[in-house]
This record gives structure tokens, sequence and C-alpha cells, in this order.
């Protein structure tokens, strides 16, 4: 959750600034916002899981990856977003309407290092996005996110498991890593994927590690925000 002053953003914007514009939006689930993009292509070209950084304020940029590339359209991209948080990346979220037009600071394509197949995926809401891009359809795939939102993200998602969330992040999913680990569940993959609340990472790492399911090399993680830092 990147922070500068006004004219490192300005500078940056010109110097690794795409323009963007807002083809439309959609709310797939309560606390969930698709937008879809049309959007200069940087080197190399739109890829999944590609990272985009956007000003939501004069001073603080927010980043969300690119969920979908369409096949037919290579500027045309969406990113789904979650609007859960109170923070600045939310507001900026929330006031977007069909039309406007913004900067989108990006590069190549930098994807996730990712070891194994399949691999196991964890995270919350704001790495569904992400999630998506990369998820494989024989990788096991479970998602923490506000109760009211499980039934219609898990619609269009038969195979991702969605938990409803508590009120300590990263609880659900870790009790649902320990059972795991201690069922079997887990005998059958040779990598992780874990991303979202930095320190329910360290847990769920520890966690693969301890029980021997995997070893921390086969495992990649990705924190997105912290406890006791502003949010998203």
């Amino acid at each position: 959750m990147p922070q500068a002053p006004t004219f490192i953003g300005r500078l940056a914007e010109t110097v690794m600034g795409r323009r963007a514009r807002v083809l439309g939006l959609a709310e797939p689930a309560p606390g969930f916002v698709e937008v879809d993009l049309r959007a200069e292509a940087p080197p190399g070209g739109w890829q999944p899981g590609h990272e985009i950084q956007v000003r939501a304020t004069p001073t603080q940029g927010r980043r969300y990856s690119v969920r979908t590339v369409c096949a037919h359209d290579p500027e045309h991209v969406t990113v789904l977003a979650a609007t859960s948080a109170d923070g600045p990346g939310t507001c900026w979220m929330l006031g977007l309407r069909a039309g406007a037009e913004f900067t989108v600071l990006t590069g190549r394509h930098r994807p996730l290092y990712e070891h194994g197949a399949p691999r196991l995926f964890l995270g919350d809401g704001c790495t569904l996005g992400t999630i998506d891009a990369y998820a494989g359809t024989e990788d096991l795939v479970v998602v923490e996110v506000p109760p009211d939102a499980v039934r219609p993200l898990a619609g269009p998602r038969p195979r991702y498991r969605f938990l409803p969330a508590g009120p300590a992040p990263g609880d659900a999913l870790q009790d649902w890593l320990e059972h795991a680990a201690e069922d079997g569940e887990l005998a059958r993959v040779d990598g992780a994927v874990l991303l979202g609340h930095a320190q329910s990472l360290q847990r769920q790492r520890r966690t693969l590690v301890d029980h021997g399911i995997l070893p921390r090399r086969a495992i990649t993680t990705k924190p997105y925000w912290a406890t006791g830092k502003q949010g998203l």
C-alpha cells in the first residue's frame, strides 16, 4: 500500500502510466466490485495476474491484479476488488463510474513464483482476483470472505471453497488448514500460494511446515495488508 508525495506520484505516472477508461462495473457479491477497463497495454501486453497501481488519493497508491484479459481485445481487462475495508482504495473504487478515466501504473508482467502442481491457494477477499488469475483446474483453493458473499461467489466458482470470515482475520482459514493437515486432505499438494493478511500468512506457512506438508521453499507468500496498518 505505497505512499509518496504528490510530485513523486505524478512523475511515476509520466514514466509508467497507462491511460484507462471504465467500460462498466458490476457487483458480483456484497463487498466486491468488478471493473471492466480498456487500458493501454504495457510492454509485453496484459496478462492475467498483472499488477497495477492507481493513485487512490494524491499521496496514496493502491495495488490491484488484472483478473482477466479478453482474448479478442487485448486492451480490455477486468479487475476484481474487495470493498469491505474502510480505506482509500475502497473509497476510490466505490467512486468509479462508467466512462471515468484515470492512469494506471504498471510495467512488464512479473508472475507469482509458483512451486509444484497441484498447489494450495489460500487467501481472503482482497486476493480473489489474483487467485482467479492463477489457480488451475487441479489446484485446491480456499478463500475467506464475508458471510453474505459466500453463496454468490461460490456459484460461478464451484471448484473453490469459500469460508465465512469471523471477527478476526484469518481465523476461519487457519481452522480449516489445521483440520485439513490432520485429515490428510493436503497430501496431494506439491506447493502453496498464500495471499492476503500478513500475520495470517505467517501462521499458515508455519502450519504447513510444522505438519510436514510442504518445505518452506515450496510456499509462496504475498501479503496484501497487515493488522495495525492503514487498510485497503
